[in-house]
């Protein structure tokens, strides 16, 4: 099993800068939340490539219909010593991390992140080593409604 990430680097000489990485390997989740850790990065979009694929009804990428598009939404980033993720999918509605109290709101162009949905570094890695292995909403963090 295995997934993607993409993300948005911050380079004022390079508006178009990002960075992408195929994750595997448990080790790979770990060099991943690194990579995002670095200044400058921003979220990381995820695509699990065993999850399913669904018709692009909205034409998102398209012509309706025409495009198939991955049926979950998952985003993950690490930011001030926290790591943050959504997720969504055809059976659960789009939800953020409860996190702890203190940790700040992350925004950026495509994601937001309340207050409060930044967990420990490595509990956003236990997450993304659980979505690689089962290609489901990790089990092993508490979700609400984003």
């Amino acid at each position: 099993m295995s997934f993607t990430a993409v993300w948005p680097i911050n380079d004022r000489a390079d508006a178009e800068a990002a960075d992408e990485l195929t994750v595997s390997t448990p080790d790979d989740v770990d060099a991943l939340l690194g990579r995002l850790a670095e200044p400058g990065a921003g979220p990381a979009v995820i695509e699990h490539q065993d999850r399913p694929l669904m018709d692009d009804t909205e034409g998102l990428l398209g012509a309706p219909g025409q495009t198939k598009i991955p049926d979950h939404d998952v985003a993950a980033t690490v930011h001030g010593g926290y790591g943050y993720l959504t997720y969504a999918d055809p059976d659960h509605d789009y939800s953020t991390l409860v996190g702890e109290p203190d940790s700040p709101g992350y925004h950026s162009e495509y994601v937001d992140y309340p207050a409060g949905a930044g967990v420990p570094v490595e509990a956003l890695g236990l997450a993304l080593k659980d979505f690689l292995a089962t290609a489901a909403r990790p089990t092993c963090v508490a979700w609400q409604a984003a």
